[in-house]
């Protein structure tokens, strides 16, 4: 009889759940009582350059799982505030609005801050930076991050968020994984009655898989969910992935039970779903009354996506007043639910169920 082969990407989930864990037991020594500065939790803000299409691996989301397991070493909270773009962070560091700034081991410190911040010892070409009068924070960075580097935990970190992720569906072999956030995401995918990874799929399209990841219309993280909405399904903390994804998968959940309401078929309340997570359950409501006023198909989502270009003429919607958002190009989510769709079949192609 063979072996029992366990798929490498379970192995992961559960290789990560236990990194984590490991992280937690590295719990740094302070002088006197119990980190007496910090309180019930610290505030972080991430200064290095990541987004959706940065190379060179998930850069935030590496630094925000080091972050939040140094404070879980410590017994107490992690509030990553913000990423690179979002503020002057070493301004925010010199007044004490944050505790950590995680840079570039070799970003300069502006003139009027240099005196006011120090750098813990580097890693990976990293450094966190705190406030010069903050000796026992220091102290407990640079321990806390001497032993998980000495244990091999560091490495472990590194090959999860600078790996290739790169899936290629014709390659031959079945790929392991697809993100470092499968286990997230397999846990997820359940509550929609989804394969894991066509909600994979959803990620990739919203983010590429980078939790720093912002829109212009205000949406953030792997899911580019609105802090609106994410304030509706009780989550506070947009780059936190595991709160991400469950907000953006509660969204989703809700949307697609009104479409199985309406007695749609399992394949078009996939693609209706995805249709209105990406313009909205009011303007796909517009599409399907305009279709339908059309005498067409509304209930099909390749006949309402095909009637939608339509819904960008003049003449076709000037005397159409049931239409609460008026004119439509709709190219974007069109293209939207064939996107999410293909790369599904490439990941059911190339990557272990």
């Amino acid at each position: 009889m063979r072996g029992l082969r366990i798929p490498v990407c379970v192995l992961l989930i559960f290789l990560c759940g236990n990194f984590i864990r490991q992280l937690e037991d590295f719990r740094p020594e302070s002088s006197g009582s119990v980190f007496p500065v910090c309180g019930d939790s610290l505030t972080a803000y991430i200064g290095i350059r990541s987004g959706m299409y940065t190379s060179g691996g998930f850069r935030i989301g590496f630094q925000h799982e080091l972050l939040t397991a140094f404070a879980d070493s410590l017994g107490i909270g992690m509030n990553v505030t913000g990423v690179y773009e979002r503020g002057d962070c070493w301004k925010m560091l010199a007044d004490g609005d944050v505790d950590i700034v995680a840079v570039n081991a070799s970003d300069s410190v502006p003139a009027p801050y240099r005196a006011e911040v120090v750098f813990s010892m580097p890693f990976r070409g990293y450094a966190w930076a705190v406030r010069g009068d903050r000796t026992d924070l220091l102290a407990a960075v640079n321990r806390w991050l001497g032993l998980i580097s000495a244990s091999g935990l560091m490495h472990e970190a590194e090959d999860r968020y600078f790996r290739s992720y790169n899936v290629r569906p014709r390659s031959g072999a079945a790929a392991d994984c697809i993100s470092p956030y499968d286990g997230i995401i397999r846990k997820y995918s359940s509550l929609l009655c989804w394969d894991w990874r066509l909600l994979a799929a959803v990620v990739f399209k919203e983010s590429r898989f980078s939790i720093g990841a912002y829109s212009r219309r205000g949406a953030a993280g792997l899911m580019q969910v609105k802090l609106s909405t994410a304030g509706y399904y009780g989550v506070t903390d947009l780059l936190d992935p595991e709160e991400n994804i469950r907000a953006g998968v509660l969204h989703l959940r809700r949307i697609q039970e009104r479409y199985q309401e309406q007695g749609l078929d399992s394949v078009n309340v996939v693609k209706f779903t995805l249709a209105a997570y990406n313009a909205g359950e009011s303007r796909i409501r517009d599409c399907v009354n305009f279709t339908m006023d059309l005498g067409r198909d509304f209930m099909d989502w390749d006949t309402v996506a095909a009637t939608i270009p339509l819904m960008a003429e003049r003449e076709y919607v000037e005397d159409a007043d049931f239409l609460r958002h008026g004119r439509f190009r709709g190219q974007e989510t069109v293209r939207y639910v064939r996107d999410v769709l293909s790369k599904y079949e490439e990941y059911r192609t190339a990557v272990e169920g």
